[in-house]
């Protein structure tokens, strides 16, 4: 039986998407939430608690729990760590469970959690995510955390990269133009991914803010073989290694 693929290409889309029925929803937030957040199980983490809101991340930071938490790409004064995989290479969250709270991407995975499993994707693991999706022999939604609900390109640029992947092994068919559009993007600019991701507006946006995206680490893809699935409130790896 052929599944249905879709890419969303915001949250603001995701509840336009053609798939009514349970589904598993792949976010994507390469600057930087998912980027980071495979870094933290890299280095790690034991579990991952996504929150939209920053005051249940302050509270549960002050019951004990270590705390990643950005607003508008700068790390919030009562936050232990800020949204960058740089954040994340220090032994001291080893076996720990990591708080997270940023503008765009824990939004996007806490509000797809109605609508069945949600996992996490970006360059790094892309290739572990499609192998693993292919086991799943479920429907899946990509969707793109954007920007405040706006598109990005750096996410539909990864989109389109797992898109292909999912389409190339016959399995999955698509509805609309969004996953043909994101592949044909991805297509585009495969042999030239960290100059597209330097002239994105986002990477632009951090840099003005002193920030640094990491261009060379981001776009390294297949680098990991992390799967992160949230389900129950929490993310967990569940491909880590026995």
């Amino acid at each position: 039986m052929v599944r249905t693929l879709e890419v969303s290409f915001s949250p603001a889309l995701y509840p336009h998407r053609n798939q009514s029925g349970e589904h598993i929803t792949v976010v994507i937030d390469i600057l930087r939430f998912t980027t980071s957040l495979i870094a933290a199980f890299e280095n790690g983490v034991s579990a991952v608690i996504p929150v939209a809101s920053l005051s249940e991340a302050e509270n549960l930071g002050k019951q004990g729990y270590p705390v990643a938490a950005e607003r508008d790409g700068l790390r919030l004064p009562f936050a232990d760590y800020g949204n960058s995989a740089a954040d994340f290479r220090t032994p001291g969250i080893k076996g720990k469970i990591l708080v997270y709270s940023t503008t765009n991407g824990t939004g996007a995975m806490t509000m797809a959690a109605g609508n069945g499993p949600v996992t996490a994707a970006a360059f790094a693991n892309l290739p572990a995510i499609s192998d693993w999706l292919g086991s799943c022999e479920e429907n899946v939604v990509i969707l793109c955390s954007g920007w405040k609900n706006l598109f990005s390109a750096e996410d539909t640029l990864c989109a389109g990269a797992l898109a292909e992947m999912l389409l190339h092994s016959g399995a999955w068919a698509t509805p609309g133009d969004e996953a043909l559009f994101a592949i044909e993007y991805w297509n585009r600019h495969r042999y030239n991914l960290k100059e597209a991701l330097t002239g994105s507006s986002h990477y632009q946006r951090l840099l003005s803010l002193g920030v640094d995206p990491l261009p060379d680490y981001t776009v390294k893809t297949g680098i990991s073989d992390v799967i992160p699935l949230y389900t129950g409130g929490i993310i967990k790896n569940i491909n880590e290694p026995k």
